[in-house]
């Protein structure tokens, strides 16, 4: 993308964030929405998506299958504004999927932080979540979040209880996974692949 278009685009995103808290959706539904949406996708993958040109309204249609009347975000710049330009640099610098990045951060304790870190650089924040990133791992946060044990998961994906407490102890084994045991994993907790990439 050049320069222009990511400005754009980061614009529509943080704006996404502003009409989820004005339309009070859920903040976990909405960025899982947004981690399995093709917009998010185009921007992990640095290429151009026709959604960025529609108007915000309908953007937002696709992402999370709600209607709004319309747009009310334009000039308002709060703190899901500054969440959603937080993620955006988070994925840009990181090249971590919107998936992982908001497993890891959900969107609830990101609020949380702008009290803390909306004045500082975003160096700073991004030093909180690169330390966040290696405090846990992908399926130990997954199965905290779904109240499910490796023993479960185990019975419920016929994936071998030793392999899973591999890919527990540490990243590196699940995201080095066969495709097959990651798209059991996937299905099993509605997460899309792009979380194990």
């Amino acid at each position: 993308m050049s320069n222009f278009d990511v400005k754009k685009v980061k614009e529509i995103f943080c704006r996404l964030f502003v009409l989820a808290t004005e339309n009070k959706m859920n903040l976990e539904a909405f960025t899982n929405h947004l981690a399995k949406s093709n917009f998010a996708s185009s921007i992990e993958n640095n290429s151009f998506s026709d959604s960025f040109n529609l108007p915000l309204e309908k953007v937002f249609y696709e992402i999370t299958g709600n209607n709004i009347d319309k747009d009310t975000s334009f000039g308002v710049f709060n703190d899901a504004y500054w969440c959603g330009y937080s993620y955006f640099e988070i994925q840009q610098r990181t090249r971590k999927s919107f998936a992982l990045i908001f497993l890891k951060l959900p969107f609830a304790k990101l609020i949380d932080l702008y009290p803390i870190y909306h004045e500082m650089d975003i160096t700073s924040l991004l030093d909180f979540f690169n330390k966040l990133n290696a405090d846990k791992t992908i399926l130990r946060l997954l199965c905290q979040k779904n109240n499910c044990s490796l023993k479960e998961l185990s019975n419920k994906t016929g994936i071998n209880k030793a392999t899973l407490a591999k890919y527990n102890a540490n990243d590196e084994y699940l995201l080095k996974a066969s495709f097959n045991n990651v798209y059991r994993i996937a299905n099993y907790f509605d997460v899309p692949y792009s979380l194990f990439l």
